[in-house]
């Protein structure tokens, strides 16, 4: 995983340094490529271990005006998605074994025409085991429990030509269990390359993601890369095909204290 990663920033660093356009997005503050929590339509299947990530969600702009800095744009919208992870067990039967809920509401601005933009999320997770789980006699292992989470997070980037760093904090001030810890550190960085012009409808579209995730005081890293082709309409809606790679704590919430490593293969629709 650790090659990979390495391998992949040092193929982004190059094509920067030779390509001078980026393709446009016209949010004010496009979702991260490679962050495993954002609003996604689409899922994943998992080669080593034969699971399925299903991902179902949307963030919706509600409002947006021109922000009190020059030629600026700020906007405000709410979030809601699903993660969600089934069981391959053949003859397309896919055992649903736990679903993460997110409810929360952003604002969004990019500073300028420059490169500067950031994002605030304030949001609720939950976490649920389902029947996918549950043994002949109908009772859940691992067993189930509270699992919840009350936070901000922002998050600050920077567009240099297709690459787009970014760098930024979540704060959770409400969890149960306790034990996680309250501070996550998060950086990453975005590639978006039109094969051809800026217009072009097809992409190279890639990123990283880590944050840093500590329980009882211990830091651990969750790594994320995705690199797929994007086709893009005039309408900015489109689709995906992506190769996924994820190591570290397990983004489910019932799942905290356990590690995922997996790579995968799937598919997404763009808005």
């Amino acid at each position: 995983m650790r090659i990979l990663v390495r391998n992949i920033l040092l193929g982004a660093t190059l094509v920067s340094a030779v390509v001078a356009k980026a393709a446009v997005d016209d949010k004010a503050f496009p979702e991260l490529i490679a962050n495993p929590f954002e609003a996604r339509i689409g899922s994943m299947f998992q080669v080593s271990d034969k699971a399925v990530r299903l991902d179902v969600g949307a963030s919706l702009d509600l409002y947006e005006e021109q922000g009190p800095w020059s030629m600026s744009r700020l906007s405000f919208g709410v979030d809601f998605m699903t993660w969600t992870r089934l069981r391959s067990e053949g003859n397309f039967k896919f055992p649903v074994e736990t679903i993460d809920y997110w409810f929360g509401v952003n604002a969004k601005t990019r500073f300028g025409t420059g490169p500067w933009g950031a994002r605030m999320r304030l949001a609720h997770v939950s976490s649920h085991l389902a029947d996918g789980v549950a043994d002949t006699s109908g009772t859940l292992s691992p067993k189930p429990f509270v699992y919840s989470r009350e936070f901000v997070e922002l998050i600050v980037s920077h567009d240099v030509g297709v690459l787009r760093p970014y760098m930024g904090i979540t704060a959770v001030w409400a969890t149960q269990p306790n034990n996680p810890n309250p501070i996550i550190p998060q950086l990453g960085c975005d590639l978006r390359l039109p094969f051809g012009e800026s217009d072009n409808p097809w992409h190279l579209r890639g990123g990283f993601d880590m944050r840093l995730i500590g329980i009882d005081g211990t830091y651990a890293a969750a790594n994320t890369i995705q690199v797929g082709v994007m086709h893009l309409n005039q309408n900015k809606t489109g689709f995906s095909m992506n190769l996924y790679g994820y190591s570290g704590r397990s983004m489910h919430g019932l799942f905290y204290t356990e590690s995922d490593e997996y790579i995968a293969l799937g598919f997404q629709f763009l808005w």
